[in-house]
């Protein structure tokens, strides 16, 4: 039975291997390749034996426990609290995870929230959440408390686009300033509450959630992106009258990296991302009328494979096929082996 074996083996190995192009956290994702970025993540125990971080910085009243978590703020009034990276994101395409935990002991009353950061300034305690108001950057809100009554349900999520000019309207909790926003529980959730935030240039942006069932995701939104040139990425939090703890668990980041990507595959993409949205709405892409008339009445062709690409999939298929070959070959000779030494010894016993 060993030349069956054998044979099972080889067909294993020689089965074709596809390279894995989705994240973990998010199988729609179609890049050519997913690079982890070290500089962007962090995991405990957060700090080294010198109690710092190469690629992090700590502030304001944020407290590091080694074991569990970056604590930004504790359940008390009045605490700001900063968790920055050192170093800007340099890759054009990327998308972030966050795991995530805000609690405390008041089950009505509570805030006042915590904030993601993609800026082009870093570590400037404020009044949005524990950073500078006129930030220049995105600002991507979880907001626990309502500072004035909404037509929306609190918690509520938001993403803010500014230039530096404009100061954050903290009385209406930004209201009339966002670019989009939505509901999602928060607090008390029965697994771990996680964010996916994913950004592709030219494309789309997307913030994720999950909050209800292990590895079960909630798009909050997917809107056209904002211009975002080599940000820092930040976390921060406060407290006011009403008081919460927030804190981050873990930031893992990657960067998606994209080859020769035409006009005609980034409209490709908008369509796959959005659908009809993205011809009715020409300003998001700058696409002329015509271009957008021929997308909405001609299927999507798919693109061929580069001529790299194709050239190694048919050595990998020329390879396969030599090695079922030559696994059938071994198999018909162990076999012919097993054949010639059994029929000789049946041959000898009725000679004896």
């Amino acid at each position: 039975m060993l030349w069956f074996w054998t044979l099972l083996a080889l067909f294993a190995y020689a089965a074709p291997i596809h390279a894995v192009r989705s994240s973990s956290v998010n199988p729609e994702l179609d890049a050519d390749a997913i690079v982890p970025l070290r500089t962007h993540s962090l995991f405990s125990p957060y700090v080294d034996s010198s109690l710092q971080n190469s690629y992090w910085d700590f502030g304001g009243n944020a407290i590091v426990d080694t074991n569990r978590y970056v604590r930004l703020t504790q359940d008390r009034p009045s605490e700001r609290g900063w968790l920055w990276s050192r170093l800007p994101i340099e890759a054009n395409d990327f998308e972030i995870t966050v795991e995530f935990l805000i609690k405390g002991e008041s089950n009505t009353n509570y805030g006042d929230g915590l904030a993601m950061w993609l800026t082009s300034t870093r570590a400037h305690e404020g009044p949005v959440f524990g950073n500078q108001d006129h930030f220049k950057g995105v600002g991507i809100f979880f907001d626990t408390y309502p500072n004035t009554p909404h037509r929306t349900v609190f918690p509520r999520i938001s993403i803010v686009n500014n230039n530096g000019e404009m100061s954050y309207d903290v009385a209406h909790d930004g209201e009339n300033q966002d670019i989009i926003s939505c509901t999602e529980q928060l607090r008390k959730t029965p697994v771990e509450t996680r964010l996916r935030f994913t950004y592709v240039h030219d494309v789309y942006m997307e913030l994720a959630i999950q909050n209800r069932q292990w590895n079960q995701w909630s798009t909050c939104f997917r809107v056209p992106p904002v211009e975002i040139k080599q940000p820092y990425l930040g976390f921060t939090a406060s407290t006011g009258g009403v008081t919460d703890t927030h804190n981050i668990v873990s930031v893992w980041t990657n960067s998606l990296v994209y080859h020769s990507r035409t006009p005609a595959d980034l409209e490709r993409e908008r369509l796959r991302m959005f659908g009809d949205q993205s011809s009715s709405k020409k300003n998001w892409w700058s696409t002329d009328d015509a271009d957008l008339t021929r997308t909405r009445h001609k299927r999507p062709a798919q693109a061929r494979p580069s001529l790299f690409k194709r050239f190694f999939l048919g050595i990998a298929h020329l390879i396969k096929w030599v090695v079922i070959l030559a696994a059938i070959a071994a198999a018909a000779y162990f076999g012919y082996q097993y054949y010639s030494s059994h029929t000789r010894r049946h041959t000898r016993r009725t000679m004896a």
